[in-house]
């Protein structure tokens, strides 16, 4: 595989082409991430981009965040009730507001403590609460 291979299987999964300075930033991101710069890595970036668009934790921490789902999710091949899937994220230290969990469910159809979610679904809701996390405890405590 080539890295002209690897840039167009990046294009495609965004939609759009890329500059050539945008293209070389983001082999050397790969690069600095221990990832090997080829089309299906190049992909993944671009979708967990689409997904996560902005986040002040920068795209190092995107990407912990995303391995560390992975491996929580990689632990269970069975599908996990919603009221499992809060508790594993209390478990965590990921406490957030029921409107916040409504919004995270709300690409697979909305929360249900008792609907069974498969974790290739969860994997992105995961990932978003991970990245909820690390936002929340990089703010400023408030003064009184």
């Amino acid at each position: 595989m080539t890295n002209e291979d690897s840039r167009l299987a990046y294009e495609v999964a965004r939609g759009k082409r890329c500059s050539d300075n945008h293209w070389y930033n983001t082999r050397k991101l790969l690069e600095r991430q221990g990832l090997e710069v080829n089309p299906k890595n190049a992909q993944f970036f671009a979708e967990l981009r689409k997904v996560i668009p902005r986040s002040a934790i920068g795209i190092s921490g995107l990407l912990d965040c995303y391995r560390k789902a992975d491996e929580i999710l990689n632990k269970s091949s069975q599908n996990l009730k919603g009221s499992e899937v809060l508790r594993i994220l209390r478990q965590y230290g990921v406490n957030p507001h029921q409107s916040t969990v409504s919004r995270w469910f709300q690409p697979l159809g909305g929360y249900r403590k008792n609907r069974e979610y498969s974790p290739h679904q969860l994997k992105n809701l995961f990932s978003v609460a991970f990245i909820y996390k690390a936002q929340q405890s990089t703010k400023l405590p408030e003064v009184n």
